[in-house]
């Protein structure tokens, strides 16, 4: 059961790559602002999730808090853990500067 959980996360870590690509690729290629692709890309999550959850309920109003608090806290949660790991990234290259 571990392993079909640590294959799925390992799925959704490379479809996520594909995204951060293309992303990169806008703002290297075509010049785009990073601001301004962070935004059409929380934009395009925020759609897509709320997609989810349409076709996932029957009765979306009922549904519409508990979901939106639902997915606040997933992305608290990831922003969170990517801004450590980017700390701990800082850190190690102040360590071999010295």
């Amino acid at each position: 059961m571990a392993e079909q959980s640590n294959e799925n996360e390992m799925d959704m870590l490379v479809m996520a790559d594909q995204f951060i690509n293309t992303a990169n690729a806008l703002v290297a290629d075509s010049k785009q602002d990073i601001g301004r692709v962070s935004g059409a890309m929380c934009y395009a999550v925020a759609r897509f999730n709320a997609h989810e959850v349409a076709s996932k309920t029957t009765d979306l109003v009922a549904t519409r808090d508990e979901a939106i608090e639902w997915f606040t806290n997933q992305f608290k949660e990831m922003l969170a853990d990517n801004i450590d790991q980017h700390i701990e990234m800082a850190k190690e290259r102040v360590v071999k500067q010295f």
